[in-house]
């Protein structure tokens, strides 16, 4: 498993919540100005392939299955 930053960790554990957020929405959850600093979060965990970004009336973030499965991981270790 890929290692992630405290910050990607953050990303998910809001996208797990609300399950689909936009950038304004995920930058105030993250008590940030702005969504510049979080872009580089998230294009890691699309790469990851954690996270989606789906487009239709706006542009939104909803957390993978495989999102989900790191998540949980990270909170109570390997899977068996």
């Amino acid at each position: 498993m890929t290692m992630l930053t405290d910050m990607d960790r953050k990303v998910l554990e809001i996208l797990n919540k609300k399950l689909l957020t936009t950038k304004t929405e995920l930058a105030m959850a993250l008590n940030k100005e702005d969504f510049d600093g979080t872009e580089i979060n998230i294009q890691r965990l699309k790469e990851m392939g954690y996270v989606e970004k789906v487009e239709s009336l706006g542009i939104v973030f909803v957390i993978t299955q495989r999102g989900i499965r790191a998540l949980r991981e990270m909170e109570t270790g390997p899977l068996q």
